[in-house]
């Protein structure tokens, strides 16, 4: 608690590097809980689709990505959503307040394995990781004490 005016005003003066930094730590969180759901759920055959689950500061990836382990039948699953999320959070650690980011797929076949083409996973996993990542930003904190 301030003791006087002087501490107050400090404290105020503070305040919205504080929140820059919250918000910026929030943003990374959401991004995060949504690309650790979303790879999982991605339906794979050569890897190529959840190879390009994409992070990308202050602006879209402009063009799709060869599979990073590819395989066949899903074979390279595992090392792929690995490899892929870990790409995603190596962009994450250079992202500084006022940054944007954005998390894409550029895959022209995302949309119809979206749309529940693959047996693997059904209709709407892109659409669950976001609700997974709206809920993680309900339940943030800004971390202004």
């Amino acid at each position: 608690m301030a003791k006087t005016l002087l501490d107050l005003a400090k404290r105020m003066d503070r305040l919205p590097d504080k929140i820059e930094k919250g918000a910026n730590n929030i943003a990374i969180e959401v991004v995060k809980a949504i690309d650790r759901d979303v790879v999982p759920h991605t339906p794979v055959d050569t890897t190529e689709a959840v190879s390009n689950w994409q992070a990308e500061l202050n602006g879209k990836p402009s063009f799709p990505l060869p599979a990073i382990f590819p395989g066949i039948a899903g074979s390279t699953a595992p090392a792929s959503r690995e490899a892929a999320i870990a790409h995603v959070d190596r962009t994450l650690a250079m992202k500084e307040p006022g940054n944007s980011v954005y998390l894409s797929n550029m895959v022209p076949h995302i949309v119809p394995l979206n749309n529940g083409t693959s047996k693997q996973e059904p209709k709407g996993f892109v659409e669950r990781a976001v609700l997974i990542g709206r809920l993680t930003a309900r339940r943030a904190k800004l971390g202004l004490k």
